[in-house]
């Protein structure tokens, strides 16, 4: 009986290591495809990791970069004041980037299926834009990634190629991210996350009909 005991514990020590040693760098990917469409999700705009986007923009061949963020309740009336689109979008024009090349896409405010909804309003925004593409990256921030990845890829179908690119979470230590309570419990509410991203049921349209996502209009910062 100690035997089996000690085996069990064993056990569920080595699972909980090898979950610690190598979950972060799962949820972190960055795989990129050759795409003429950056998606910058604006809930990131008060990272560090907004200087690495612009720089992404800028070696990545890019036609234009999509800044997406969902509206408050409170910023319904004024879709333009301080939402995270408009913030991510501002953060890039302070790092260098053209008016011309951003566009800024605030989404009606939701309580479920956040990420899964900005990649539809993308989807819809590009199609009603008629831009051609070649495929989109998506940068986000750190454990996020992987949960972006899988929602922007049963948004858009096979029809676009879709990569993501992680930003440095500044935060935590990735590497040690079991140390701090904000490592703990962003990577295990990210594990959570990625897990409805890959298996729970989605419609195909949820909440984004066109009185529900607002198109802000092409280069929100002024015709070029």
């Amino acid at each position: 009986m100690y035997r089996t005991c000690t085996a069990w514990i064993a056990a569920a020590l080595a699972v909980v290591v090898w979950f610690a040693t190598t979950i972060h760098d799962f949820l972190t990917i960055t795989a990129p495809v050759h795409a003429n469409v950056l998606v910058v999700e604006g809930w990131v705009w008060d990272s560090a990791a907004m200087r690495e986007a612009a720089q992404e923009f800028n070696r990545g061949g890019y036609d234009i970069v999509v800044s997406v963020g969902i509206l408050s309740s409170a910023q319904e009336s004024e879709p333009m004041q301080g939402n995270s689109a408009e913030l991510a979008a501002k953060r890039l024009k302070e790092f260098g980037l053209d008016d011309c090349v951003i566009e800024v896409l605030a989404v009606s405010n939701i309580n479920r299926h956040r990420t899964y909804t900005s990649a539809l309003a993308v989807k819809h925004w590009l199609a009603d834009a008629k831009i051609h593409v070649v495929g989109i990256n998506v940068f986000t921030l750190g454990a996020h990634a992987r949960k972006s990845l899988v929602l922007f890829k049963r948004a858009f179908g096979q029809s676009v190629s879709v990569g993501v690119i992680a930003g440095v979470e500044d935060s935590y230590e990735p590497d040690r991210w079991w140390l701090s309570a904000r490592g703990i419990y962003t990577v295990l509410r990210k594990t959570i996350g990625y897990l409805y991203a890959e298996w729970w049921p989605l419609p195909d349209d949820p909440r984004a009909s066109p009185d529900q996502v607002a198109f802000l209009g092409r280069n929100s910062y002024g015709s070029c």
